[in-house]
């Protein structure tokens, strides 16, 4: 049975009940504005994301009485532009940054609104906030992050791994590919000269060691356009983008030469000294990745065979 307080012949005071119930009682965000985006009327919710102690306080103000004005200039176009076009614009993602505060995120939907009479009064909207939802899906993001860096990384160097080098070195083809014929890119193959030795007379704690004095000379000697990988055991490779032959010598030199240079320490009164071989191939149109790889390799074997610590190519 319905309360005769609020029945049919009470429409006005339904209609009154329902407005203030809206207003008392949304956890959204709900507010009309004028074609100015001036505030007419406001939930309690709406109040309180803006720091007002009462919605009457509001009227006649705006959000730049309120918010940053990057956020209130952007929600002032976004109305301007419902109000143009007598269309609404639904789930509009906001980001809320206010100094000294926290991050809120909100999910907006403006509407267009209307007198009895078709004339156009101004705009009115609903916010949901949606901070908690985004918070987690920013985390889950920043695990997935995690988890594909640690997909692609060597965990003893920190180098890339073996996978993501093939992956690199398919895309970097595919994109010289396309180029003209005087653009190409380089490798450099490198592989620890007397590895077996190290691992037989110090142990493999000094042996990993090597390998990260070989990885850490490797990103020193490098340009940051270069991508360094530790292939699998004590060989490593690097791409370098933009570079011919010549240059790349150049910088595998470098890397040798800082290897050699320092030495790393064995134990906590000797150091050793190590080297390393390396084969530097440059890149040529219809050579595919084995291709490549192998010419790199053959100029490392060929440094290995003519004495170790130098560079072929």
């Amino acid at each position: 049975m319905s309360d005769p307080a609020i029945g049919s012949g009470n429409r006005s005071d339904l209609d009154r009940l329902v407005l203030e119930t809206i207003r008392q009682h949304s956890s959204d965000t709900v507010y009309f504005k004028d074609t100015e985006s001036r505030f007419l009327w406001n939930s309690m919710d709406h109040a309180k994301q803006c720091g007002a102690p009462d919605p009457e306080e509001m009227v006649g103000k705006t959000d730049f009485d309120y918010f940053p004005g990057e956020f209130a200039q952007k929600a002032r176009e976004i109305e301007v532009e419902i109000m143009r076009t007598g269309t609404p614009i639904l789930n509009i993602p906001e980001e809320l940054i206010r100094e000294g505060l926290p991050t809120e995120y909100y999910l907006a939907s403006k509407y267009p609104w209307y007198d009895g009479d078709g004339k156009l009064l101004g705009t009115w909207g609903i916010s949901k906030n949606i901070t908690a939802q985004k918070l987690m899906e920013l985390e889950l993001e920043k695990s997935y992050r995690k988890v594909q860096r640690l997909a692609r990384v060597d965990d003893l160097t920190g180098l890339y791994n073996r996978r993501y080098f093939y992956e690199m070195l398919d895309r970097t083809i595919g994109l010289y590919d396309r180029r003209s014929e005087d653009s190409t890119f380089a490798i450099i193959a490198i592989d620890v000269d007397d590895m077996k030795y190290i691992n037989d007379q110090h142990g493999q704690p000094c042996g990993d060691e090597v390998l990260r004095h070989v990885a850490s000379s490797m990103l020193f000697s490098v340009r940051k356009t270069d991508i360094c990988f530790r292939i699998g055991g004590d060989e490593f490779m690097v791409i370098l983008p933009d570079c011919d032959k010549l240059h790349a010598l150049s910088v595998a030199k470098k890397i040798g030469d800082r290897v050699a240079g320092t030495p790393v320490g064995i134990s906590e009164d000797r150091t050793e000294s190590v080297t390393v071989s390396l084969g530097v191939a440059a890149y040529e149109k219809g050579v595919d990745i084995s291709e490549l790889i192998s010419l790199a390799d053959r100029k490392l074997y060929k440094s290995k065979r003519n004495g170790k610590n130098q560079v072929s190519f």
